[in-house]
Protein backbone atom coordinates (compact mmCIF):
# COMPACT_ATOMS: atom_id res chain seq x y z
CA UNK A 1 0.00 0.00 0.00
CA UNK A 2 2.95 2.74 -0.68
CA UNK A 3 6.02 3.75 1.35
CA UNK A 4 4.79 4.32 4.24
CA UNK A 5 7.79 5.79 5.93
CA UNK A 6 7.68 8.72 4.05
CA UNK A 7 10.57 11.58 5.41
CA UNK A 8 9.64 13.65 8.10
CA UNK A 9 10.67 17.00 6.23
CA UNK A 10 8.48 16.04 3.28
CA UNK A 11 5.29 16.69 5.92
CA UNK A 12 6.77 19.18 7.35
CA UNK A 13 6.88 21.07 4.68
CA UNK A 14 3.70 20.17 3.38
CA UNK A 15 1.45 21.14 6.63
CA UNK A 16 3.47 24.54 6.18
CA UNK A 17 1.20 24.85 2.47
CA UNK A 18 -1.84 23.29 4.21
CA UNK A 19 -2.09 26.22 7.38
CA UNK A 20 -1.99 28.95 4.66
CA UNK A 21 -4.52 27.19 2.69
CA UNK A 22 -6.90 27.05 5.62
CA UNK A 23 -6.73 31.19 6.47
CA UNK A 24 -6.98 31.65 2.76
CA UNK A 25 -9.93 29.30 2.23
CA UNK A 26 -12.16 30.48 5.33
CA UNK A 27 -11.20 33.98 5.94
CA UNK A 28 -12.66 35.52 2.41
CA UNK A 29 -16.22 34.11 3.15
CA UNK A 30 -19.08 36.18 4.17
CA UNK A 31 -20.45 33.29 6.19
CA UNK A 32 -17.39 31.99 7.30
CA UNK A 33 -17.44 34.01 10.21
CA UNK A 34 -18.27 31.16 12.51
CA UNK A 35 -15.70 28.61 10.63
CA UNK A 36 -12.88 31.28 11.17
CA UNK A 37 -13.31 31.21 14.74
CA UNK A 38 -14.50 34.38 14.82
CA UNK A 39 -17.92 33.17 16.88
CA UNK A 40 -15.60 31.11 19.02
CA UNK A 41 -12.06 28.96 18.72
CA UNK A 42 -12.50 26.67 15.42
CA UNK A 43 -10.34 23.40 15.17
CA UNK A 44 -9.27 21.65 11.85
CA UNK A 45 -7.67 18.60 10.72
CA UNK A 46 -5.83 19.69 7.98
CA UNK A 47 -4.58 16.47 5.15
CA UNK A 48 -2.31 16.69 2.92
CA UNK A 49 -3.34 13.59 0.38
CA UNK A 50 -0.56 13.19 -2.12
CA UNK A 51 -2.15 12.66 -5.24
CA UNK A 52 0.77 11.58 -6.91
CA UNK A 53 -0.13 8.27 -5.21
CA UNK A 54 -4.00 7.97 -5.63
CA UNK A 55 -6.85 6.88 -2.87
CA UNK A 56 -10.07 6.84 -3.12
CA UNK A 57 -10.94 9.85 -1.22
CA UNK A 58 -7.62 11.82 -3.36
CA UNK A 59 -4.56 10.64 -2.30
CA UNK A 60 -2.03 8.95 0.41
CA UNK A 61 -2.54 11.10 3.30
CA UNK A 62 1.11 11.97 3.60
CA UNK A 63 0.63 14.65 6.71
CA UNK A 64 -1.66 15.65 8.80
CA UNK A 65 -2.25 19.25 11.17
CA UNK A 66 -4.33 19.80 14.01
CA UNK A 67 -5.16 23.72 13.53
CA UNK A 68 -6.99 26.09 15.82
CA UNK A 69 -8.46 29.67 14.63
CA UNK A 70 -9.37 32.45 16.38
CA UNK A 71 -10.83 35.65 14.87
CA UNK A 72 -9.08 34.51 11.69
CA UNK A 73 -5.73 33.80 13.07
CA UNK A 74 -3.85 30.59 13.54
CA UNK A 75 -3.16 30.32 17.50
CA UNK A 76 -2.15 26.44 17.82
CA UNK A 77 -0.63 24.10 15.16
CA UNK A 78 0.11 20.81 15.52
CA UNK A 79 1.62 18.71 13.29
CA UNK A 80 1.72 14.80 12.79
CA UNK A 81 2.96 12.75 10.65
CA UNK A 82 3.20 8.99 9.73
CA UNK A 83 5.97 7.78 12.09
CA UNK A 84 4.68 9.93 15.10
CA UNK A 85 3.87 13.34 16.61
CA UNK A 86 6.88 13.28 19.03
CA UNK A 87 10.22 11.57 17.35
CA UNK A 88 10.45 10.18 20.20
CA UNK A 89 7.51 8.50 20.61
CA UNK A 90 7.36 4.41 20.19
CA UNK A 91 3.61 4.56 20.03
CA UNK A 92 2.60 6.99 16.52
CA UNK A 93 -1.03 7.93 16.70
CA UNK A 94 -1.08 7.71 13.07
CA UNK A 95 0.22 4.38 13.19
CA UNK A 96 -2.37 2.67 15.10
CA UNK A 97 -4.83 0.27 13.66
CA UNK A 98 -8.50 1.28 12.90
CA UNK A 99 -11.21 -0.71 12.24
CA UNK A 100 -12.42 -0.18 8.10
CA UNK A 101 -16.26 0.32 8.08
CA UNK A 102 -16.36 -0.76 3.84
CA UNK A 103 -16.20 -0.41 1.57
CA UNK A 104 -17.09 -4.65 0.80
CA UNK A 105 -15.07 -4.43 -2.47
CA UNK A 106 -11.88 -3.53 -0.81
CA UNK A 107 -12.53 -5.45 2.43
CA UNK A 108 -13.88 -8.60 0.19
CA UNK A 109 -10.63 -8.05 -2.05
CA UNK A 110 -7.74 -7.80 -0.09
CA UNK A 111 -9.02 -10.53 3.28
CA UNK A 112 -9.02 -6.91 5.37
CA UNK A 113 -11.02 -4.83 7.50
CA UNK A 114 -8.47 -3.26 9.26
CA UNK A 115 -6.01 -0.39 8.51
CA UNK A 116 -3.51 2.40 9.49
CA UNK A 117 -5.29 5.54 10.02
CA UNK A 118 -2.88 6.78 7.50
CA UNK A 119 -4.21 4.45 5.32
CA UNK A 120 -8.05 4.21 5.85
CA UNK A 121 -9.03 6.31 3.54
CA UNK A 122 -10.71 3.28 1.53
CA UNK A 123 -14.44 4.95 0.96
CA UNK A 124 -15.81 5.84 -2.21
CA UNK A 125 -15.91 9.21 -1.48
CA UNK A 126 -14.24 11.99 0.76
CA UNK A 127 -17.90 13.10 2.50
CA UNK A 128 -18.31 9.40 3.13
CA UNK A 129 -14.74 8.97 4.32
CA UNK A 130 -14.26 12.22 6.70
CA UNK A 131 -17.04 11.70 9.77
CA UNK A 132 -15.26 8.29 10.27
CA UNK A 133 -12.00 10.02 10.55
CA UNK A 134 -13.03 12.32 12.70
CA UNK A 135 -13.90 9.67 15.33
CA UNK A 136 -10.62 7.97 14.37
CA UNK A 137 -8.47 10.36 14.58
CA UNK A 138 -10.16 11.56 17.81
CA UNK A 139 -9.56 7.79 19.47
CA UNK A 140 -5.90 7.96 18.31
CA UNK A 141 -4.90 11.17 19.16
CA UNK A 142 -7.65 12.39 22.06
CA UNK A 143 -8.12 15.56 19.62
CA UNK A 144 -11.82 16.55 19.00
CA UNK A 145 -11.81 19.01 15.48
CA UNK A 146 -14.93 20.40 14.12
CA UNK A 147 -14.40 19.44 11.02
CA UNK A 148 -11.62 18.27 8.36
CA UNK A 149 -10.32 19.68 5.36
CA UNK A 150 -8.04 17.81 2.51
CA UNK A 151 -6.00 19.31 0.18
CA UNK A 152 -3.70 17.55 -2.63
CA UNK A 153 -0.17 18.21 -4.64
CA UNK A 154 -2.66 19.93 -7.46
CA UNK A 155 -4.50 22.44 -4.87
CA UNK A 156 -0.93 23.37 -3.22
CA UNK A 157 0.56 24.28 -6.86
CA UNK A 158 -2.33 25.95 -7.82
CA UNK A 159 -2.45 28.32 -4.55
CA UNK A 160 1.61 28.77 -5.05
CA UNK A 161 1.15 30.28 -8.79
CA UNK A 162 -0.94 33.20 -6.96
CA UNK A 163 0.79 33.33 -3.72
CA UNK A 164 4.12 33.02 -5.26
CA UNK A 165 7.16 31.62 -3.88
CA UNK A 166 8.41 30.64 -0.36
CA UNK A 167 12.49 30.17 0.59
CA UNK A 168 12.91 27.51 2.92
CA UNK A 169 16.80 27.14 4.36
CA UNK A 170 17.92 29.27 1.65
CA UNK A 171 16.30 27.42 -1.44
CA UNK A 172 13.39 29.16 -3.55
CA UNK A 173 9.87 26.94 -3.48
CA UNK A 174 7.95 27.48 -6.57
CA UNK A 175 4.87 26.02 -7.41
CA UNK A 176 6.86 24.14 -10.29
CA UNK A 177 9.14 22.79 -8.06
CA UNK A 178 7.02 21.77 -4.58
CA UNK A 179 6.06 18.43 -5.41
CA UNK A 180 9.12 17.70 -6.69
CA UNK A 181 11.19 18.79 -3.67
CA UNK A 182 8.68 16.98 -1.12
CA UNK A 183 9.59 13.73 -2.84
CA UNK A 184 13.27 14.67 -3.32
CA UNK A 185 13.64 14.72 0.48
CA UNK A 186 10.90 11.79 1.11
CA UNK A 187 13.47 9.64 -0.51
CA UNK A 188 16.86 11.66 1.02
CA UNK A 189 16.36 11.84 4.90
CA UNK A 190 14.31 8.97 5.81
CA UNK A 191 15.13 8.82 9.18
CA UNK A 192 16.37 12.18 9.64
CA UNK A 193 14.93 14.23 12.53
CA UNK A 194 16.17 17.95 12.19
CA UNK A 195 14.09 19.82 14.88
CA UNK A 196 15.64 23.29 13.80
CA UNK A 197 14.03 22.51 10.66
CA UNK A 198 10.54 21.97 11.94
CA UNK A 199 10.50 25.15 14.22
CA UNK A 200 11.67 27.11 11.13
CA UNK A 201 8.74 25.43 9.50
CA UNK A 202 6.48 26.72 11.85
CA UNK A 203 7.30 29.83 11.80
CA UNK A 204 7.18 29.85 8.20
CA UNK A 205 3.61 28.71 8.45
CA UNK A 206 2.65 31.57 10.40
CA UNK A 207 4.24 34.28 7.96
CA UNK A 208 2.63 32.67 4.82
CA UNK A 209 -0.84 33.00 6.21
CA UNK A 210 -0.22 36.36 7.35
CA UNK A 211 1.37 37.21 3.55
CA UNK A 212 -2.11 35.80 2.14
CA UNK A 213 -4.33 37.80 4.54
CA UNK A 214 -2.24 41.02 3.91
CA UNK A 215 -2.36 40.61 0.18
CA UNK A 216 -3.63 42.76 -2.43
CA UNK A 217 -7.44 42.81 -3.95
CA UNK A 218 -6.34 41.30 -7.07
CA UNK A 219 -4.00 38.75 -5.55
CA UNK A 220 -7.62 37.79 -3.35
CA UNK A 221 -9.78 37.68 -6.63
CA UNK A 222 -7.00 35.17 -7.56
CA UNK A 223 -7.04 33.42 -4.90
CA UNK A 224 -10.95 33.07 -4.36
CA UNK A 225 -11.20 32.10 -8.24
CA UNK A 226 -8.50 29.33 -7.69
CA UNK A 227 -10.13 27.99 -4.67
CA UNK A 228 -13.41 28.04 -6.55
CA UNK A 229 -12.00 26.10 -9.35
CA UNK A 230 -10.15 23.43 -6.55
CA UNK A 231 -13.19 22.82 -5.16
CA UNK A 232 -15.30 22.08 -7.86
CA UNK A 233 -12.43 19.52 -9.37
CA UNK A 234 -12.53 17.97 -5.49
CA UNK A 235 -8.48 19.08 -5.54
CA UNK A 236 -10.15 20.94 -1.97
CA UNK A 237 -12.69 19.18 0.01
CA UNK A 238 -14.01 20.66 3.37
CA UNK A 239 -16.48 18.61 6.05
CA UNK A 240 -18.90 19.74 6.95
CA UNK A 241 -19.75 20.67 3.88
CA UNK A 242 -22.17 23.91 4.62
CA UNK A 243 -22.44 27.54 3.98
CA UNK A 244 -21.63 29.76 0.89
CA UNK A 245 -18.55 28.12 -0.41
CA UNK A 246 -18.73 25.11 1.08
CA UNK A 247 -22.07 23.43 -0.16
CA UNK A 248 -20.40 21.66 -3.05
CA UNK A 249 -16.97 20.57 -1.63
CA UNK A 250 -17.59 17.41 0.42
CA UNK A 251 -16.93 15.29 -2.35
CA UNK A 252 -19.95 13.19 -2.94
CA UNK A 253 -20.78 11.09 -5.55
CA UNK A 254 -24.07 12.03 -7.45
CA UNK A 255 -26.99 10.53 -6.92
CA UNK A 256 -28.01 7.68 -8.41
CA UNK A 257 -31.71 9.14 -9.77
CA UNK A 258 -30.51 8.44 -13.27
CA UNK A 259 -27.39 6.19 -15.05
CA UNK A 260 -24.42 6.85 -13.59
CA UNK A 261 -20.31 5.92 -13.80
CA UNK A 262 -18.08 6.42 -10.85
CA UNK A 263 -14.89 5.31 -11.17
CA UNK A 264 -12.58 5.28 -7.74
CA UNK A 265 -8.75 4.00 -8.40
CA UNK A 266 -6.61 3.23 -5.19
CA UNK A 267 -2.71 2.53 -6.48
CA UNK A 268 -1.03 -0.67 -4.85
CA UNK A 269 2.46 0.84 -3.82
CA UNK A 270 4.00 1.57 -7.82
CA UNK A 271 5.41 5.15 -6.09
CA UNK A 272 4.78 8.04 -8.10
CA UNK A 273 3.48 6.75 -11.07
CA UNK A 274 -0.17 8.68 -11.39
CA UNK A 275 1.90 11.96 -12.37
CA UNK A 276 2.15 10.04 -15.53
CA UNK A 277 -0.89 7.96 -16.12
CA UNK A 278 -3.63 8.62 -18.43
CA UNK A 279 -7.39 7.66 -17.91
CA UNK A 280 -9.66 6.76 -20.51
CA UNK A 281 -13.58 6.49 -20.18
CA UNK A 282 -15.33 4.68 -23.44
CA UNK A 283 -19.07 4.46 -22.84
CA UNK A 284 -21.46 3.75 -25.75
CA UNK A 285 -25.39 2.89 -24.28
CA UNK A 286 -27.69 1.30 -26.19
CA UNK A 287 -31.58 1.62 -24.73
CA UNK A 288 -34.48 -0.60 -24.99
CA UNK A 289 -37.73 0.25 -25.65
CA UNK A 290 -39.02 -0.35 -21.71
CA UNK A 291 -36.22 2.20 -20.61
CA UNK A 292 -33.81 -0.31 -19.29
CA UNK A 293 -30.19 -0.29 -20.92
CA UNK A 294 -27.05 -2.28 -22.40
CA UNK A 295 -23.72 -0.59 -21.44
CA UNK A 296 -20.23 -1.06 -22.73
CA UNK A 297 -17.89 0.77 -20.73
CA UNK A 298 -14.27 0.59 -21.36
CA UNK A 299 -11.73 1.68 -18.89
CA UNK A 300 -7.99 2.60 -20.32
CA UNK A 301 -4.89 3.86 -18.51
CA UNK A 302 -1.58 4.62 -20.17
CA UNK A 303 1.13 4.54 -18.43
CA UNK A 304 3.64 6.68 -19.36
CA UNK A 305 6.44 6.52 -16.74
CA UNK A 306 9.33 4.32 -16.94
CA UNK A 307 7.73 2.03 -13.87
CA UNK A 308 5.15 -0.17 -13.70
CA UNK A 309 1.55 1.09 -12.08
CA UNK A 310 -0.86 -1.02 -10.13
CA UNK A 311 -4.02 0.26 -8.97
CA UNK A 312 -7.24 -1.32 -7.69
CA UNK A 313 -10.29 -0.23 -9.70
CA UNK A 314 -13.58 0.07 -8.55
CA UNK A 315 -16.33 1.44 -11.10
CA UNK A 316 -19.77 1.83 -9.29
CA UNK A 317 -22.83 1.66 -12.18
CA UNK A 318 -26.51 1.56 -11.09
CA UNK A 319 -28.09 -0.95 -8.78
CA UNK A 320 -29.39 -3.87 -10.39
CA UNK A 321 -26.80 -4.12 -12.80
CA UNK A 322 -26.29 -7.74 -14.16
CA UNK A 323 -22.68 -7.87 -15.37
CA UNK A 324 -22.71 -9.76 -19.34
CA UNK A 325 -19.23 -10.07 -19.84
CA UNK A 326 -15.68 -9.11 -19.57
CA UNK A 327 -12.51 -8.26 -21.36
CA UNK A 328 -9.23 -7.32 -19.47
CA UNK A 329 -5.83 -6.73 -21.00
CA UNK A 330 -2.75 -5.66 -19.54
CA UNK A 331 0.32 -5.06 -21.62
CA UNK A 332 -1.41 -6.52 -24.65
CA UNK A 333 -1.88 -9.69 -22.50
CA UNK A 334 -5.49 -11.17 -21.82
CA UNK A 335 -6.44 -11.40 -18.63
CA UNK A 336 -8.99 -14.92 -17.93
CA UNK A 337 -9.91 -13.59 -14.29
CA UNK A 338 -13.53 -11.88 -13.74
CA UNK A 339 -13.91 -9.25 -11.37
CA UNK A 340 -15.59 -8.84 -7.99
CA UNK A 341 -18.92 -8.00 -7.68
CA UNK A 342 -20.50 -6.46 -4.65
CA UNK A 343 -23.63 -4.11 -4.13
CA UNK A 344 -24.04 -1.27 -1.89
CA UNK A 345 -26.58 1.00 -0.64
CA UNK A 346 -27.67 2.09 -4.39
CA UNK A 347 -24.85 1.14 -6.79
CA UNK A 348 -23.33 -1.85 -7.46
CA UNK A 349 -19.33 -2.41 -8.29
CA UNK A 350 -17.21 -4.14 -10.53
CA UNK A 351 -13.74 -4.39 -8.60
CA UNK A 352 -10.68 -5.38 -10.39
CA UNK A 353 -7.01 -4.89 -10.08
CA UNK A 354 -5.71 -3.73 -13.00
CA UNK A 355 -1.50 -3.67 -13.77
CA UNK A 356 0.04 -1.24 -16.66
CA UNK A 357 4.12 -2.13 -17.09
CA UNK A 358 5.96 0.53 -18.04
CA UNK A 359 5.16 2.53 -21.42
CA UNK A 360 2.40 0.14 -21.46
CA UNK A 361 -2.15 0.24 -21.28
CA UNK A 362 -4.29 -1.69 -19.22
CA UNK A 363 -7.77 -2.10 -20.33
CA UNK A 364 -10.82 -3.36 -18.83
CA UNK A 365 -14.36 -3.36 -20.64
CA UNK A 366 -17.70 -4.25 -18.86
CA UNK A 367 -20.58 -6.03 -20.42
CA UNK A 368 -23.67 -5.10 -18.52
CA UNK A 369 -27.46 -4.49 -18.02
CA UNK A 370 -29.41 -1.98 -16.40
CA UNK A 371 -32.84 -1.58 -15.21
CA UNK A 372 -34.95 1.76 -16.58
CA UNK A 373 -33.24 4.71 -16.05
CA UNK A 374 -35.22 6.75 -18.94
CA UNK A 375 -36.90 9.84 -17.04
CA UNK A 376 -40.57 9.94 -18.61
CA UNK A 377 -41.29 12.98 -17.09
CA UNK A 378 -42.77 15.42 -19.01
CA UNK A 379 -42.45 15.74 -22.59
CA UNK A 380 -40.84 12.97 -24.36
CA UNK A 381 -37.97 10.71 -22.82
CA UNK A 382 -34.81 11.96 -21.52
CA UNK A 383 -31.65 10.04 -20.45
CA UNK A 384 -29.40 11.36 -18.18
CA UNK A 385 -25.91 10.17 -17.98
CA UNK A 386 -23.71 11.36 -14.35
CA UNK A 387 -19.80 10.94 -14.91
CA UNK A 388 -18.16 11.13 -11.38
CA UNK A 389 -14.71 12.41 -11.37
CA UNK A 390 -12.76 11.02 -8.71
CA UNK A 391 -10.51 13.14 -6.29
CA UNK A 392 -7.28 14.01 -6.26
CA UNK A 393 -7.64 13.07 -10.76
CA UNK A 394 -6.62 15.97 -12.58
CA UNK A 395 -8.11 15.17 -15.92
CA UNK A 396 -9.68 12.39 -18.13
CA UNK A 397 -10.71 11.83 -21.80
CA UNK A 398 -14.36 10.61 -22.00
CA UNK A 399 -16.40 9.48 -25.02
CA UNK A 400 -20.07 8.73 -24.61
CA UNK A 401 -22.66 7.41 -27.54
CA UNK A 402 -26.10 6.74 -26.33
CA UNK A 403 -28.16 4.64 -29.16
CA UNK A 404 -31.86 4.90 -29.22
CA UNK A 405 -34.51 2.61 -28.87
CA UNK A 406 -35.95 1.50 -32.48
CA UNK A 407 -38.90 4.36 -33.87
CA UNK A 408 -37.46 7.14 -31.74
CA UNK A 409 -35.12 10.55 -32.76
CA UNK A 410 -33.44 12.65 -30.99
CA UNK A 411 -34.45 16.09 -29.42
CA UNK A 412 -31.73 17.63 -27.77
CA UNK A 413 -28.14 16.09 -26.60
CA UNK A 414 -25.39 17.84 -24.25
CA UNK A 415 -22.07 16.23 -23.70
CA UNK A 416 -22.30 13.51 -25.98
CA UNK A 417 -19.43 12.95 -28.89
CA UNK A 418 -15.52 11.27 -28.27
CA UNK A 419 -12.66 12.43 -26.74
CA UNK A 420 -14.06 15.27 -24.53
CA UNK A 421 -11.24 16.09 -21.71
CA UNK A 422 -12.89 17.15 -18.46
CA UNK A 423 -11.44 18.23 -15.53
CA UNK A 424 -14.59 17.51 -13.05
CA UNK A 425 -18.12 16.01 -13.03
CA UNK A 426 -19.98 15.41 -16.28
CA UNK A 427 -23.34 15.42 -16.96
CA UNK A 428 -24.55 13.52 -20.98
CA UNK A 429 -27.78 14.13 -21.65
CA UNK A 430 -29.96 13.13 -24.34
CA UNK A 431 -33.62 13.79 -24.83
CA UNK A 432 -35.84 11.88 -27.79
CA UNK A 433 -39.54 11.11 -28.63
Amino acid sequence: MGDHNRSRTTRYAAVIILGAVVVALLFPIVDGLSVAGFLGDKTYLLILQDNYEIRPTGGLMNAMAVITLHNGQITNLQYYYGNSQDPNNSSPPLRKLVQLDGPESFTKFFHTNVSTLTDSNEQYDFASFAPKMQSDFYNATGYRVDGIIAIDLTAVKSIMNVTGPITVSGDVITSRNVADRLHYDSGSNVGDVKTPLINLMKALTFDIAGSITNSSVPQKLALWTTLQRLESEKHVQIYPNTGFFLHTSGGERRPPTADFISVVDNALGTGKADVGVNRSIDYHVTLLLDGSALSNLTLTYTNNCWWDYDVFTTTLVPPGAVLVATHHTTGGWEVSDRPLVTRGDGFTAFSWDNYAAANTQSRVTYLYKTPNRVDTRGPGYQYDLFVNKQAGIDRYVLSTSVQLPPGTWPIDAENVGANQVHTGDVHVHVGYT
